[in-house]
């Protein structure tokens, strides 16, 4: 028999532990939260606010120092007492492949010794 899959099973893919500023953008407000995991189709930033659940966002982060920061759309998919989770939305071709690359570049599909 099957066991049903478990609720942090149904990502499409698996996320990465990071830490790097992310600014996040609400219609006037700006917050300015730490990103603690993150995937080619969301991310999870330390610190909570439980009234942005289904909000759609703006965020700026800088995955490469030597690039310009990447701007992407969000909807905040839940929020925690510690964190909030975003799934990213209509993301350009460029920006899908930095974030994929950026996921690879840092251990997703990577066998390390």
């Amino acid at each position: 028999m099957k066991e049903s899959p478990k609720p942090y099973e149904r990502r499409r893919a698996p996320r990465i532990t990071v830490n790097f500023p992310v600014a996040v953008n609400w219609g006037r407000k700006q917050f300015k939260w730490l990103a603690r995991e993150f995937s080619e189709y969301g991310i999870l930033l330390a610190g909570s606010n439980k009234e942005l659940v289904g909000e759609d966002l703006k965020l700026e982060m800088a995955l490469d120092p030597n690039d310009p920061p990447l701007s992407v759309d969000g909807v905040v998919a839940y929020a925690t007492d510690t964190g909030v989770g975003i799934r990213f939305k209509n993301i350009s071709p460029e920006n899908q492949f930095s974030l994929k690359h950026y996921v690879q570049k840092h251990g997703i599909g990577i066998t390390r010794k």
